[in-house]
């Protein structure tokens, strides 16, 4: 089983890791109707603000129930298919996102090793009483949310951002910004991408500077400080969590 040690520092991975990195973290897949037992990790990001890491699982039919966090990830490779509990079903392929809120219930049908970019987050209340639906957006629709983006931070959101998904677990989209130096202080939401474009720099507070390019992940705390300095057009799918709660 995967041990995971709670951090507070931003956190990054460049595209070599993410999409072909080992995942040395073992992950039980129980409850199983057939297929692999095992799924295999990487945490990039263990914190109050989320828990984000890249998985991978061979092929199987998994039944879950999301009845403690909620799931957003952005689909790498693979080939599977979701069905909620209605019978609600969505075929997730390379460049697909889902987000499973607190709540759902349904099952996972893996037929070619899926690989994926993903946050678990705790929401916040209130709570909703009945089972809720998967959120998703197929490749093709991901990769034609093209708008252009407005000279602002990545980490803020703004009215052209394409939503997929804004409720208890927190906010998932697809944004694009303009080049530009933008700071950014702490407002108590964490903020988690994996880049589809553009390159650039993140700029601690203290001067570290982390760089930023496609195929890569960043894992901002909601406590974290410092300046984005975006060179080219950054377009990404981002997570804004819910704030962390009081410790």
């Amino acid at each position: 089983m995967s041990v995971h040690h709670q951090t507070m520092q931003a956190s990054f991975l460049d595209a070599a890791q993410v999409l072909r990195g080992p995942l040395p973290e073992v992950v039980s897949m129980e409850p199983i109707l057939e297929g692999v037992p095992f799924a295999h990790e990487k945490t990039v990001f263990d914190g109050a603000d989320g828990f984000f890491a890249i998985w991978a699982c061979g092929a199987g039919v998994f039944p879950r129930v999301k009845d403690k966090r909620g799931s957003f990830m952005y689909i790498l490779s693979g080939d599977a298919t979701i069905v909620d509990e209605d019978g609600t079903s969505h075929e997730l392929t390379a460049d697909s996102v889902l987000v499973l809120p607190f709540g759902w219930v349904g099952t996972w049908h893996i037929r070619e090793t899926i690989r994926k970019v993903y946050l678990h987050t705790t929401p916040a209340p209130p709570l909703p009483g009945t089972v809720v639906a998967s959120a998703f957006r197929p490749a093709d629709r991901v990769l034609a949310d093209m708008l252009p983006g407005p000279a602002a931070a990545p980490g803020s959101p703004a009215d052209t951002d394409t939503v997929i998904f804004d409720g208890p677990d927190g906010r998932c989209d697809i944004r694009s910004r303009e080049p530009g130096q933008y700071p950014w202080s702490p407002d108590g939401h964490g903020f988690f991408a994996f880049v589809l474009a553009g390159d650039g720099f993140l700029v601690d507070h203290d001067g570290t500077r982390h760089e930023v390019t496609p195929g890569g992940v960043i894992a901002l705390p909601g406590n974290w400080s410092g300046t984005w300095d975006i060179r080219h057009a950054f377009r990404a799918f981002c997570v804004r969590s819910t704030p962390a709660p009081p410790a």
